[in-house]
């Protein structure tokens, strides 16, 4: 059965807008686009090759996740990285994961658990991203064990956006040891393999409490220095 012509233009049109869309998301978690960089609609067309349409879609929905923001009649610029809404976001974490962390110990298989220990040791060479990227990889993999696809969305998400908390206290982060942060992994994989719940969610939330304090302590010399 051919497909309509109309629905393949429907179709490509879609994963256009969406190509567009993860594409200015990335750049904007990552800090390739700096919090309060302005955007323009006309540049970012040009750069992509397409009609204002599909860029105007994608910084609504970027909009809506509070990732830009609307200045009027001047357009869109990527929205600051607001030092409340760094400690929100960590300790709704926090939360999320003593969820998640719980559901592993009773639902994740020894095999699953077993396959943590890639995260006791880093590995620079094996991370093109860094560290930061190691991290990330590491909590993903706990949202994904959890084994309830609206929490590992949601902790995906957070993680997605506090990515931007992080790369703005890079040059900090860089400066630590990342074996200290290493090393917390591996206490919550003892845990989890063991299957001790309590310890386990103790574990993962100073580790994500720790992470807080480090980002915004970050943020907050750097706002005094700016």
């Amino acid at each position: 059965m051919s497909v309509p012509d109309s629905q393949l233009v429907s179709t490509g049109t879609r994963l256009l807008r969406e190509t567009v869309y993860e594409q200015l998301r990335a750049d904007v978690i990552s800090c390739r686009l700096a919090p309060g960089t302005e955007i323009r609609e006309g540049e970012l067309a040009a750069r992509f090759e397409v009609s204002k349409s599909p860029v105007r879609d994608a910084l609504m929905r970027l909009e809506s996740e509070g990732l830009v923001i609307t200045v009027p009649r001047q357009g869109y610029r990527v929205a600051p990285v607001s030092l409340t809404d760094v400690l929100d976001m960590f300790h709704l974490r926090a939360a999320l994961e003593r969820a998640c962390v719980e559901r592993i110990v009773r639902h994740a298989t020894d095999e699953q658990l077993q396959r943590l220990d890639e995260f006791r040791r880093y590995d620079a060479a094996a991370w093109p991203g860094g560290f930061v990227a190691f991290n990330r990889a590491f909590h993903r993999r706990l949202a994904e064990l959890g084994g309830n696809a609206r929490m590992r969305d949601q902790l995906n998400d957070l993680i997605d956006q506090m990515e931007r908390a992080v790369q703005v206290s890079v040059a900090n982060v860089r400066a630590g040891d990342p074996q200290v942060l290493v090393n917390e992994h591996a206490e919550v994989i003892d845990a989890l393999q063991a299957r001790a719940l309590k310890k386990a969610q103790r574990l993962a939330e100073q580790h994500i409490t720790a992470a807080g304090r480090r980002v915004s302590d970050s943020i907050s010399r750097s706002l005094i220095a700016g």
